[in-house]
């Protein structure tokens, strides 16, 4: 008969010194000693020796030298998630039940899954530029899937896009809804008149994703039409988008928020589609954990105010 394992003990959590885990965190985050140190405030001596301890104490190498740079180790990866989602939790525990903007440090990272938001982030850095001058702002790009992973691991505070289908475990509310236009160069041959349909589909046309999908809500009303335009050119950014139209033939078919911000930073118009899309919905996502954090609440709050400004002004507008 076999002798049963011993159990498991848990961690001694005397043995170790928290500042580690916020070091841990920004070490698989970064995937660089130097960058990591740079995050949290260190020197890169003093990260390098955080490094060491962490290793002794987790009994892994936590990162590892691969050919295009330094690369976590699949322990570390499994920790991840859980250590960061545990710092946050002490973070809401110890932060202030008040929330002083125009005195707040904190850092916050918002995801965006399309372009579209352009319309609104702006706006939000304006508006965080004159009312929270302290707190630091990323916004970073992905696929839904990418951006729904860093909010369950705790690297995205808050995201913005489609998301069409969430999980129980995410909280929501509604953004902005926006209906599409047609873009292109101020003097091209299509922009004198109304554009009809047949002119439409023959045009070339620039579709622009972050996701590289080869199609969007555009082409799904097309194709339920039996109807198909000829794209001849996707491109991941709007600015790069707006370029592109301002020295071809080609059009892109975007939402009036996108267009606004296209024809602001281009010799661009905006025409009437030839037939009706369907508006899309673009929404706020964040983690459960941080409903009830004074400062999320607070960004929450001007997100949605900026949304409803924006789509306010968007429903006054005329082409």
């Amino acid at each position: 008969m076999m002798a049963s394992k011993p159990a498991s003990r848990p961690a001694d959590l005397r043995s170790i010194d928290l500042n580690l885990l916020v070091v841990f965190d920004a070490l698989v985050e970064e995937q660089s000693v130097r960058r990591a140190g740079d995050r949290v405030g260190l020197s890169q001596s003093a990260t390098s020796h955080a490094l060491d301890r962490l290793r002794r104490y987790l009994d892994d190498e936590i990162l590892v030298r691969t050919s295009t740079g330094m690369a976590a180790t699949s322990r570390a990866l499994a920790l991840a998630a859980p250590i960061r989602g545990a710092l946050q939790q002490i973070q809401l525990a110890l932060a202030p039940a008040r929330f002083d903007p125009g005195e707040a440090s904190e850092a916050f990272t918002i995801a965006v899954e399309t372009y579209e938001t352009i319309a609104v982030v702006p706006q939000l850095v304006e508006l965080m530029r004159r009312e929270a001058p302290g707190i630091e702002l990323t916004i970073r790009s992905g696929t839904a899937t990418e951006i729904l992973s860093g909010i369950d691991q705790g690297s995205v505070d808050i995201a913005i896009g489609r998301f069409k289908v969430l999980s129980d475990r995410l909280m929501t509310t509604r953004l902005i809804e926006d209906g599409y236009v047609c873009v292109m160069r101020n003097d091209h041959p299509l922009s004198a008149g109304q554009l009809d349909l047949a002119a439409y589909l023959a045009a070339p046309h620039l579709l622009v994703s972050m996701s590289n999908a080869a199609e969007d809500d555009v082409d799904e009303t097309l194709a339920e039409r039996d109807l198909r335009r000829r794209v001849v050119m996707r491109f991941p950014n709007g600015l790069a988008a707006a370029i592109a139209l301002s020295r071809s033939d080609m059009i892109a078919t975007v939402t009036r928020g996108a267009a606004r911000a296209l024809t602001f930073v281009a010799p661009l118009v905006s025409r009437a589609c030839p037939f009706t899309v369907p508006p899309t919905r673009f929404r706020l996502v964040w983690s459960r954990r941080l409903q009830d954090s004074p400062a999320h609440t607070w960004l929450r709050r001007k997100l949605v105010a900026v949304g409803e400004a924006t789509h306010a002004e968007l429903s006054q507008q005329t082409l």
